[in-house]
């Protein structure tokens, strides 16, 4: 089973976001929402295909004790295209975002472990995912309704999270100071 480490919206965010994930999930019987696989909207720093828990949970235990609650604005949707296409909000990647991704990816290198490579430093893309395992067909009417509803969000990055997929089960998470 894979795993992934994330970082989880504020309920303010997560609350901004629900009525597009309502939109996925009214459109799509079949599409994976946050809801859905019961889990918050979030971040992903780095997905593993396998690892041993206890010492990436030691990474993340020295890479999450000095750090505070990060800003970030999700000002745009968009679409990983294919034949199970997802559907994300954008954050704006700052430098500040890009340099929690690097730090954790420092730290985490400790626990000696491979990282899927479009999650590395370099080839990460920051988003939220909405849905996911959209049909073309369920894509494109997943975008347009999402365009109707969508306004920028501000929110905060207020939990960070190791996990094992799917189903979600967590392993470790701490929340940061505000």
């Amino acid at each position: 089973m894979p795993f992934a480490v994330f970082m989880e919206l504020d309920p303010y965010g997560v609350a901004e976001l629900q009525p597009i994930i309502e939109h996925v999930e009214r459109i799509s019987p079949d599409a994976a929402t946050p809801r859905r696989v019961k889990v918050e909207p979030h971040i992903s720093l780095a997905v593993y295909d396998g690892l041993d828990p206890e010492p990436i949970a030691k990474a993340l235990d020295r890479f999450s004790a000095d750090i505070s609650t990060p800003s970030i604005k999700l000002s745009s949707i968009g679409l990983f295209p294919g034949p199970a296409s997802v559907l994300f909000a954008a954050p704006v990647v700052s430098e500040e975002l890009l340099a929690l991704h690097r730090d954790f990816h420092a730290a985490a290198a400790t626990a000696g472990v491979a990282c899927w490579p479009h999650y590395l430093p370099g080839n990460w893309v920051p988003h939220v995912t909405l849905g996911e395992q959209l049909s073309p067909e369920e894509a494109g009417a997943a975008i347009s309704g999402a365009m109707a509803l969508w306004q920028p969000v501000a929110a905060r990055l207020h939990r960070i999270s190791l996990v094992r997929f799917h189903p979600i089960e967590l392993l470790w998470h701490r929340q940061l100071p505000g």
